[in-house]
């Protein structure tokens, strides 16, 4: 899909079958103006003719009268597509489309029930693949619905059926109704053939990659199982049908801590980086794989890298929001939670996950109040079973600096269980090494020795000294120090003394551990430091 996205919305990577006989098909239907020949043939290979054959497609569409293809939706939105494919005729694809849409979001036509499925289907791809996901639910919705209204027999007719239904999945899912995605996607694998190669591998990548990152490694589990026998091929696993496949696979090595055999699956994958529409995913899962790998700073260098391969895109807001809590956390074992703080709270919005995030920093800067607080906010929110983990890890942590009350045993048994119940580890292992040593001897104590037993646990972050971080005051004096080197022009913005400012530069530098402006400058810009704060 992700080489012919400007094509076919709803085109797959499952090899072309009967496509050349669609095409004869559609040929004989133009040659005798045969117009439910055309349909016939345009609905049985909607994704190879729509994919593979666009060009020809479009001759032999052209050849109705502009009136016929007005009257029949379904030939005028795979025109539509075909057009989308020659950049200079984008406007008429549009044109097309839109007529397409306006007659299957009508209820009272006559138009074929399967038609109005594959047009909404369609429609819904192709705002997903615009950038506008959130506008993609609505159709995707009427497409489902549309699906499930019909018969048996007209659902044998739909061809690829299960793949119509992980697109569909897809744009629920980028759209944010992971629900109805997730059941729209089982809707998919329960329609897929049982016998090689089924064209129904998508929907279940996508469970077991959902599943995998949110934090239900069992349920994850279970669906790769099935993901690696069953009536799947190797190109499947492999090609943009498998991305979320690779990526539940990954995300589940990274819960063994296994780096190794996270990255493997992640170079297993075979895409176009610069035009996969998984790419934040993969970013995200590719950057905890480095960190679990031990080599955070690479993973921090690749992620950039792939922002910036993606241009305005990796640049944009929803993107820098979607990776600040991947590149904090690196950023983190990089020993700088100054810059991990900085990225927070420039990209990533006041929700749940941006306060547990927060509260990993606090904790790391020894702010173990303002960690508190900020876990008690969110408490009673709906979080995943990543979020819930993490939340609950963080908090026993805290509470295990001071004491071990009958509150943090609390704390303590229900990470117990929620770690034992899902078979998360990795949010143990982004504890600080000192509270990772302790949240252990309480789930020990607390009878869950095996969650902390069955894997190499190890704390992915640096001990930090409270001596090496800088302070608020010395962050503004640094930040002050890339507009001037003037103590007296810093010491006026700062509306503090020039003795102070000297004071604050002295720790600055020995902290940084350079002696000159250039050289705190450099180090701050590398540590990302400096970044705006809007």
């Amino acid at each position: 899909m992700e080489q012919h996205q400007q094509r076919d919305p709803l085109a797959g990577s499952v090899p072309a079958t009967d496509g050349a006989d669609h095409l004869a098909a559609l040929r004989t239907a133009a040659d005798a103006g045969d117009v439910p020949a055309a349909l016939a043939a345009v609905r049985g290979g909607w994704f190879d003719l729509s994919s593979r054959h666009g060009e020809q497609v479009r001759v032999l569409l052209e050849r109705f009268p502009l009136s016929t293809i007005r009257a029949q939706p379904l030939l005028a939105m795979m025109l539509g597509i075909s057009y989308n494919g020659l950049g200079f005729h984008r406007m008429r694809a549009l044109r097309f489309f839109a007529l397409a849409v306006r007659a299957a979001r009508a209820e009272k036509t006559d138009i074929d029930p399967v038609d109005r499925a594959l047009i909404r289907a369609s429609e819904s791809a192709a705002y997903r693949l615009l950038g506008r996901p959130r506008l993609s639910v609505k159709p995707a919705r009427a497409a489902v619905e549309a699906l499930d209204a019909l018969g048996e027999e007209q659902r044998a007719g739909v061809a690829y059926l299960p793949r119509i239904y992980s697109q569909i999945g897809i744009s629920l899912y980028y759209g944010g109704d992971v629900d109805a995605a997730m059941e729209t996607f089982a809707k998919g694998l329960a329609a897929s053939p049982t016998t090689p190669p089924s064209p129904g591998f998508g929907n279940l990548a996508m469970l077991a990659g959902i599943h995998a990152l949110q934090g239900d490694i069992p349920e994850a589990q279970a669906h790769l199982d099935y993901a690696r026998s069953g009536p799947w091929t190797d190109q499947q696993r492999t090609m943009y049908t498998g991305t979320f496949y690779r990526l539940a696979e990954a995300v589940v090595a990274t819960e063994r801590l296994d780096g190794t055999t996270a990255l493997a699956h992640l170079d297993a994958m075979e895409h176009d980086r610069r035009s996969i529409e998984h790419w934040i995913a993969i970013a995200q899962v590719e950057g905890i794989a480095r960190l679990v790998a031990g080599d955070p700073g690479r993973g921090l260098a690749e992620l950039d890298a792939f922002a910036a391969m993606r241009g305005a895109e990796g640049r944009s807001a929803s993107a820098r929001s979607a990776l600040a809590r991947v590149r904090a956390l690196l950023q983190l074992a990089l020993g700088s939670p100054d810059a991990a703080a900085v990225i927070l709270g420039r990209d990533l919005g006041d929700d749940p996950l941006g306060r547990i995030d927060r509260a990993r920093v606090d904790l790391t800067l020894d702010r173990t109040g303002s960690a508190l607080n900020g876990l008690r906010s969110i408490a009673g929110a709906q979080l995943t079973a990543r979020g819930a983990a993490e939340a609950a890890a963080l908090e026993a942590a805290i509470l295990l600096r001071f004491s071990e009350s009958p509150r943090a045993r609390g704390v303590v048994d229900r990470l117990g269980s929620l770690l034992v119940r899902t078979r998360q580890r990795l949010a143990l292992a982004v504890l600080p090494p000192r509270d990772l040593d302790r949240v252990v001897a309480a789930l020990r104590a607390a009878g869950f020795a095996e969650v902390v037993e069955d894997v190499p646990l190890r704390s992915l972050l640096p001990e930090l000294l409270p001596e090496t971080l800088l302070s608020e005051r010395e962050l503004a004096v640094l930040a002050a120090l890339m507009d001037t080197g003037s103590v007296a022009e810093i010491a006026s913005a700062l509306v503090v003394s020039g003795n102070t400012v000297k004071t604050q530069l002295r720790s600055v530098y020995r902290k940084l551990g350079v002696s000159n402006r250039e050289d705190a400058i450099a180090v701050a810009i590398d540590r990302h430091l400096l970044v705006e704060r809007d």
